[in-house]
Parts: structure tokens; sequence; C-alpha cells
């Protein structure tokens, strides 16, 4: 299966990426709804949701694992770039807006922002 407008993209690049970042898969009945990882440093790569499986805590169960998978690594905070739409969830599990961006992907300007948590109870959060 190829995305539409996506059909240039090596495949196997992409898959490739998907394994290295080593993701947790939410599914429903066997199948996968959705998917999210967490780096080392506390980086969040991915974080999809399908649209057809709307507000039914998928993605709230995802961030959950998110964070104890970065406190597990040791890890003071998370950070993502997360696009306007995804702005208000991130936030409301206690993201703030480091900076507003606006990249160019493949010839097309997506706004973003680069948001923050820092995990309580870490050595971060005394300062």
């Amino acid at each position: 299966m190829v995305a539409h407008g996506f059909g240039d993209l090596d495949q196997d690049l992409w898959k490739n990426k998907i394994r290295g970042i080593n993701p947790f898969v939410a599914e429903i009945d066997g199948k996968p709804v959705g998917y999210a990882d967490v780096q080392e440093n506390g980086y969040i790569d991915h974080f999809f949701v399908s649209g057809r499986h709307p507000r039914q805590g998928i993605g709230k169960a995802l961030m959950a694992v998110l964070e104890s998978e970065a406190r597990q690594l040791g890890g003071a905070e998370l950070t993502s770039d997360v696009s306007r739409t995804a702005q208000p969830f991130f936030h409301s599990f206690g993201f703030e807006v480091v900076e507003q961006r606006t990249p160019v992907i493949r010839g097309v300007a997506v706004p973003n922002a680069l948001m923050r948590k820092v995990l309580k109870g870490s050595h971060a959060s005394a300062a």
C-alpha cells in the first residue's frame, strides 16, 4: 500500500526507520490503531492514532506508556516537534510550547512547535 502523495518515498527506508525507533503499538481486536515512541533522550519522534478511532483513550494510553518508559530510562523531560492540530492534546498532558517553528518538508511549510514536559520527581524539575 502506498500513501497518496508519498509514492516516491523509499519503502525499505521507512520500514527500517520504524523498526529503529522501536515503537509501542496500540491494538484493538488485534489490529494496530496507533503507535508512538520515545527515544533515550526523551524525544518523541512518532505519535500516531488512527482517525478511525478517535476519543477512545488510545492517545492517552500511548502517552502514559511513553512517560513511564522515559522515567525508566532515567529521563528528566519529554520533548517533541508537535503539529498545530496536536498541540492541544500534548498541552493536556503538561507539555508547554518552547518554540513555534515552520520547517519546510519535501517543499511544504509545516507549522509545528517544539514542546517540552518536565517529568515530576526528576532532578530537572528541582531547578
